[in-house]
Order: C-alpha cells, then sequence, then structure tokens
C-alpha cells in the first residue's frame, strides 16, 4: 500500500508518529516512549537540563521518516526487526559499552548518578525548607535561587574541562628502562 507523502510529512513532526505510520511499528512507539518519557522523567523530578536530548530525538524521528519513506515495505520491515533484535538481544557494541562500565568508566558514571541525586535531594527536599525559613525572616532568596540554578551548568562546565584536560594530555607513553644505560665514568674495571 501506496504511503501519502503529505500525510508522512505531517506525521513526521511527532517524533515516532512518522516511523509508525510507515508501518515500523516497534521503532515508532521506542522513539515516542524516548521522546515523552524524558519529558515527563525531566519535568516529574526537575532535572531540566535533560530536555536538551528533545531536539536531538524530534530532528533524527523527522528525517528518519523523511528517508525511509522512499524505502520499499519490505526494506523498512526489515529495519523495524533488526531494531526489534537489537533493543531485545543488545548489540556487540552495546555489549562493550557494558564492559568498559565496568572498569575506569564506572568511576565516572557513578559520580554523575551521586550528583544527579544530591542535587535531586537538595532541590526537592533541602531548598523547600531553606525557601520556608527564608520567607519567615522574610529575606529575598534571589542569590539562592540563583546559584541553584547554576549547579547543574557549572558540574557540567567542570566535566567537560576535565575530560579537556584529560584528552590535551593523551596516553602517557611508559619510559621504558631498556633505553638508559648507566654512565660509569670514563674508566671502566
Amino acid at each position: 500500500m501506496r504511503k501519502s507523502s503529505f500525510f508522512t510529512f505531517c506525521c513526521a513532526f511527532i517524533p515516532g508518529a512518522g516511523e509508525m505510520y510507515l508501518g515500523m511499528m516497534k521503532k515508532g512507539i521506542a522513539i515516542m516512549l524516548g521522546f515523552f518519557g524524558i519529558i515527563s522523567i525531566a519535568s516529574f523530578l526537575n532535572l531540566e537540563f535533560l530536555l536538551f536530548l528533545l531536539p536531538i530525538i524530534w530532528f533524527y524521528s523527522f528525517f528518519e521518516t523523511l528517508n525511509v519513506k522512499w524505502m520499499t515495505e519490505e526494506q523498512r520491515k526489515e529495519i523495524d526487526d533488526a531494531f526489534k533484535l537489537e533493543l531485545l538481544f543488545g548489540s556487540m557494541s552495546s555489549k562493550k559499552w557494558l564492559k568498559t562500565l565496568n572498569g575506569k568508566s564506572s568511576l565516572f558514571a557513578g559520580s554523575g548518578l551521586i550528583v544527579i541525586g544530591i542535587y535531586l535531594l537538595f532541590s526537592n527536599l533541602i531548598r523547600p525548607i531553606i525557601d520556608t525559613i527564608f520567607d519567615a525572616y522574610g529575606i529575598d532568596p534571589w542569590l539562592f535561587h540563583y546559584i541553584i540554578r547554576s549547579i547543574p551548568t557549572l558540574i557540567i562546565s567542570i566535566a567537560i574541562i576535565v575530560l579537556g584536560i584529560h584528552l590535551v594530555r593523551g596516553k602517557k607513553t611508559p619510559s621504558s628502562e631498556e633505553d638508559f644505560v648507566e654512565f660509569k665514568g670514563e674508566h671502566h674495571e
């Protein structure tokens, strides 16, 4: 069944709807759940900085819908089935990624999760208490609110600087002791 180009274009504006219209239900539902799931999590947990992912998902879905429109129905079904298998069983690259998380990267991932947890705890529990105290004493908390809103930006900025320094320094090449020749003076015994 031939799909309407105009209706495909209209559905492409809603992440996942274009894929679903073209018969790629599994991929469409996953994209739609991801898009609206991020909105829900960001609003429920006050994690506004997650919203930067939304334009990425939207553009991906939009342009993928327009590109997949020109494929045959069998090609679209093949892509949807491959997506389902990769989603269920994972790909080799995701298995490698999980292995690296168990190594040195787990320190960074764990640190990031701890920082996000502390921020959530502070913004959802401690901040309202401090606001109540400020209101009781008639203190305007604008500076406090400005500092709190700046914490995620500060943390991400520091992480980017640390990553940049790490990349600039590069891997240290171990100096080989074989290259070292001890000088024993002019008279050898």
